[in-house]
């Protein structure tokens, strides 16, 4: 659980990411090499801001009060999900 600066800066940075000129055609690669993982990864269909850092790829969706969660899916089809404690007790109880 972070802190909710530290998720909202983290939202900025995969916007960020998401908006360079690039980011479509790694998703699409991301995807295509990742197949499990891209259909877990795109399951929600309230995700946005998809972009790929590093071997990851990173995603926003709005909880229902409108913060925006991070989300990390790797290769092997596990995801974490960036959020502060109130939205963890919310979700996860």
């Amino acid at each position: 659980m972070l802190d909710v600066a530290a998720v909202d800066q983290m939202s900025g940075k995969v916007q960020a990411a998401a908006a360079s000129p690039e980011m479509d055609d790694r998703v699409r690669r991301w995807s295509e090499d990742n197949p499990l993982a891209a259909k877990q990864a795109t399951r929600r269909p309230d995700g946005y801001s998809f972009a790929v850092v590093g071997e990851t790829l990173m995603y926003l969706h709005r909880a229902p009060d409108g913060m925006v969660i991070p989300h990390a899916c790797y290769p092997d089809g596990t995801e974490k999900v960036y959020t502060d404690h109130l939205h963890a007790e919310a979700a996860y109880g």
